[in-house]
Parts: structure tokens; sequence; C-alpha cells
């Protein structure tokens, strides 16, 4: 194993006990996924002989991979399992990315139509910047088609073409939901130092009949950043679902995602560079956030003081800081409202 690989591990959230993690998937040596096995999904259906020996599966498991460490565009492969442990491999890709050039396709995303083998798929193809985002449709878990680029109709024009962590539906109301990554700050503002993992997420919704179309265009949910958290980074964020990728699941109608994060956030009067030195690779964590899908009450405008700095903010206030609160300066919607943009 020379690179990335994909572990299971199991948490109870109630109580905190978790197993270890234990690698399930990794490269095939000289294969097409010789490196960088790794952003997995996990779909639960029927799977009926995909692999040609005889036997159905309960699991399929999309990744990504490459078949060398540079200079070759990433595919999309799957694997299929009885018991979410171990993984038999369909021993070629899945999905190619349109050119031989860039990073290729990543990020897949998968829903279940049919509880049965119908898998709908959004992935990301990087061949040229800016990224685009793909939905195809399958049959059997296998053989895809595919039916278009994704709208970016409604997205925050100051990052029209964001990449993403996850996608999922909710059949209830027929809305997709999709967690964005902000783009990275430039290294002017953070020290110098480029940053690892993006500041942060934003969720959006839209229709099912205007994914491609745009003919509803996406709408802003929430945006969870470092303001909010206090986390240097917060990205690639991944839906809590049921089994086939539905979100009416668990606390809903009040949706969970599982982000990245870059914990312990830095202290109130770290510099640009020390802030940004917390989010190295060795801090990166899992953090839970809920969003809310309805319009929420305005949250308050806060100004604290701690004898040395005012901070003003609706989200984190360093608890370390000193601060205390000095006066409400007003109220701020979490996002448009009524046709108000930003």
């Amino acid at each position: 194993q020379i690179s990335d690989s994909i572990e299971y591990e199991s948490i109870n959230v109630a109580t905190g006990a978790h197993s270890p993690p234990k690698p399930v998937l990794g490269e095939t040596q000289y294969a097409w996924d010789g490196a960088y096995t790794c952003n997995p999904k996990v779909i639960q259906g029927t799977f009926v002989n995909p692999l040609g020996n005889g036997e159905t599966y309960t699991y399929a498991l999309y990744y990504v991979a490459t078949g060398a460490v540079v200079d070759v565009p990433n595919k999309i492969g799957v694997a299929f399992s009885n018991n979410g442990s171990d993984w038999k491999k369909y021993p070629q890709p899945i999905i190619f990315p349109v050119g031989q050039s860039g990073y290729g396709v990543g990020q897949p995303s998968v829903h279940n139509d049919d509880h049965q083998s119908a898998i709908r798929m959004f992935y990301e193809d990087w061949e040229n910047a800016p990224v685009y985002h793909v939905e195809a449709i399958s049959k059997d878990g296998v053989h895809f088609q595919q039916l278009g680029r994704l709208t970016t109709k409604g997205l925050d024009p100051n990052n029209p073409s964001p990449s993403w962590g996850d996608m999922d539906y909710d059949p209830v109301t027929g809305y997709w939901y999709a967690a964005f990554n902000l783009p990275n700050r430039p290294p002017a503002s953070t020290g110098g130092v480029q940053e690892l993992g993006q500041y942060g997420i934003q969720v959006y919704r839209i229709p099912d009949a205007s994914l491609l179309t745009g003919a509803t265009p996406w709408e802003l949910v929430m945006t969870i950043d470092t303001c909010l958290t206090g986390f240097e980074s917060n990205f690639l964020p991944g839906f809590v679902r049921d089994p086939y990728g539905n979100l009416n699941f668990g606390t809903y109608p009040a949706l969970q995602l599982y982000t990245s994060i870059s914990n312990p956030p830095p202290a109130w009067n770290a510099s640009p560079y020390d802030a940004q030195f917390s989010a190295t690779l060795g801090r990166w964590d899992i953090s839970l956030v809920t969003v809310e899908p309805v319009p929420l009450p305005p949250k308050a405008l806060n100004r604290y003081f701690n004898q040395t700095v005012h901070e003003v903010t609706t989200g984190w206030i360093d608890p370390n800081g000193g601060f205390s609160l000095e006066k409400i300066l007003g109220h701020l919607y979490e996002n448009p409202q009524q046709g108000a943009t930003l």
C-alpha cells in the first residue's frame, strides 16, 4: 500500500465507544486502481451477478482511484459485499473522465432509486477548471449512462463552479441537497500558507426536475464556516442518510452532516500563520453539524469585548478568550430571504 486506503470504523455516538479502524479496500498493484483508493460511497441494494461469479450482493461501494501516483487522471470503480467489510472489486473502471489530463473524475454520490440495483450517481469531472458535476444512471449498478451536467444556476456567484462533498435526496419534499465546498482563502490572508482544507461549506437544495435544466435554481440553505464553528477548516461533508441514499432519516426534517474539520480551533489572537498552521493534516478530525432546511429565526449579531479587542459575530467566540457580551447589535438571517441576496 503506497497511497490512500479505505477504512471501516464504527462509533457509538451515545457512549463514544468505537472500533479501531480496519482497512477494507486498497490499491491493486499494476491495475487501473494502483493508487489513491479513496472517496468511498456505499449503497444498499440487490446486485445480481455483477461480477459474473453467480453471486448476489447486498452492498456496492463506489470509489475513486488512479493507476499511478502522478500524471494519470482519476476514474471511478465499484466493489461489492454482503457484510460491508469483505469487498470484491469489479475489475475495470465504471466511470471515465471526459479527457485524459487533469484530475479526472471524483467525489461520487449515489442513490438507489428502486432499492434493487437502479443506481443514480452524481460525480465531479475536473478535466479542466472549473469543475462540473454529472448525473448518470444505471440499471445494474455497473453500467452507467450519462444524462448531463447539473445546473449551476443559483450557486454563489463568487464560487460558481464549486467542488462538493456529498449530494442526497429527500423523497418527502422532492429536493436534492448538495454540500459544496467554499474556495480556498488566498494565501495572503493565511500568513502565506496555502490552505489544505477549505474554510467552509454551503448547503444548497434543488427540486429533482430542475437538476439539469435549472428551471428552479439552487437555493442556499446554510453556510458552515470558520465564523460559525471556530474551526479553521470545514470541508468535504457527508450527509447522514438511510442505506439507500435518502435523507428522511435520523433527526429528519433536520439534516445532519459529518464534516472534515481542523481541531482544535485556533485562539482568538492567533496570527494568520498560526491559525492556518492549526489546520495541518495531523489535526484533521470529523465533526457533526445539524442543518435546518426551513427558514430559521434571525440570529443575534453580538458584540463581545475582552478588555483588548472587540469581536462582532453571529457565531463562534473563543471560550478561552475572556470575552463578555457587550451588546446585541441586531439580527441577521442565515440565508437569503424573499429574494434578498448577500
